[in-house]
């Protein structure tokens, strides 16, 4: 494939087919403001992701730098990535905060590079309408807390942090009250050596050789 070719796969589409790798981010638009994680990003994605997993086994990469966004399209990457039958490896810049720390817990494979930071939080709500109605959301809302939650205790347990704390005899259960007591306090931030410790990611690189 010629290079223009590939600029223009990768910057139209997110995807470079031959490297196998799909770039995570927001579509650009005529505001200046971010609109994190949407419904945009999450359809590109999930068909790059399909196209790749047809093609072969082979691993897959991908390239993420976002803020969080949208609880349904976040869900509907992470899905997708669960779903591959390929081994996938996420490598984050920036940021991974909201959503996006959720998306990347999907990863076989979890990177950092070195001054990406990392936030967790329940997040923010808004609901208007029928009394029911908003309680019904309301409760709804209190699931999708408890299904992060699973997601990052699920990671965590193995994080080098939880294992000096328990001496070995961590559990899903301990590390989720742990996470619930911590987010309780408000937005958690931590750096790209913290968020390894902890166990919600794999490791820092400082180079793209070390991908392999």
């Amino acid at each position: 494939m010629l290079d223009k070719d590939i600029l223009n796969d990768v910057h139209n589409f997110g995807c470079n087919l031959s490297s196998r790798e799909i770039f995570l981010h927001n579509h650009y638009g005529s505001d200046e403001d971010n609109p994190g994680v949407e419904y945009k990003m999450a359809n590109t994605f999930i068909k790059n992701l399909r196209i790749l997993n047809q093609k072969s086994t082979d691993q897959i990469i991908i390239h993420m730098h976002s803020v969080g966004g949208e609880w349904s399209d976040g869900m509907a990457i992470y899905d997708a990535i669960r779903m591959s039958r390929c081994y996938v490896t996420i490598v984050a810049y920036g940021q991974v905060e909201s959503m996006s720390s959720i998306i990347f817990q999907a990863a076989d494979a979890r990177y950092l590079t070195p001054h990406t930071y990392f936030m967790s939080h329940f997040g923010s709500t808004a609901a208007s309408g029928e009394y029911q109605n908003v309680q019904n959301w309301i409760k709804y809302e209190k699931q999708i807390c408890d299904i992060m939650l699973d997601i990052y205790a699920k990671r965590c347990t193995k994080g080098a942090y939880f294992e000096e704390k328990y001496q070995g005899g961590q559990t899903m259960g301990k590390v989720k009250n742990f996470l619930n007591t911590k987010l309780k306090s408000g937005d958690w931030y931590i750096n790209a050596e913290e968020a390894v410790h902890y166990g919600f990611a794999d490791k820092i690189i400082d180079t793209w050789q070390k991908l392999g």
